[in-house]
């Protein structure tokens, strides 16, 4: 149970919450830096999938199956 960015130990609630960081201030920036280069859209039929936030798919609509 240790944190994916630094790899010291994570709380045990915030583990069972889901949680796989830890709350240092630095781990919570670079977690955000991550996400905000991803988007989650939903493919039809098949569930949701991430692409690049600077994907061609996101700005000619083929992501929502046009």
């Amino acid at each position: 149970m240790n944190c994916v960015v630094c790899g010291q130990p994570v709380i045990q609630a915030r583990w069972e919450l889901g949680y796989d960081y830890c709350m240092s201030p630095d781990c919570a920036h670079e977690l955000r830096d991550r996400q905000s280069k991803y988007r989650l859209i939903l493919v039809p039929k098949q569930g949701f999938t991430y692409v690049e936030a600077t994907s061609t798919d996101l700005q000619t609509g083929k992501s929502s199956g046009r």
